[in-house]
């Protein structure tokens, strides 16, 4: 299984302009192949979670290469106080979530 995963990324990307996004069967999950240094290019892993019309939230999303960064950023997005503080910040700019309007009917 992950050798049959392993070619069908090495196919995928194969004649795939370095910096441009694969998509994968995982929402908000992209594949990217940097230019070629002088071993070889690198394969990362893009998140840029998908917004209500279905195209990514962000230009450019989080980039990963290996399964270190991914804990890292895992243990980050899991702290409560990281939550806090963004909501914070929401408030001191002005930009606190608004309830959604109930429809009135006439």
């Amino acid at each position: 299984m992950v050798k049959e995963l392993e070619n069908r990324i090495r196919e995928a990307l194969k004649d795939v302009k370095p910096w441009q996004r694969v998509p994968t069967t995982i929402n908000g999950i992209y594949l990217l192949k940097t230019p070629a240094d002088v071993t070889k290019g690198m394969i990362m892993v893009e998140i840029n979670p998908l917004n209500d019309r279905g195209t990514p939230m962000k230009s450019k999303g989080l980039f990963l290469k290996n399964t270190i960064e991914f804990e890292g950023f895992k243990d980050i997005f899991e702290n409560n106080k990281v939550k806090d503080l963004l909501n914070i910040i929401e408030k001191l700019d002005g930009k606190e979530k608004t309830k959604e309007v109930q429809e009135i009917e006439l």
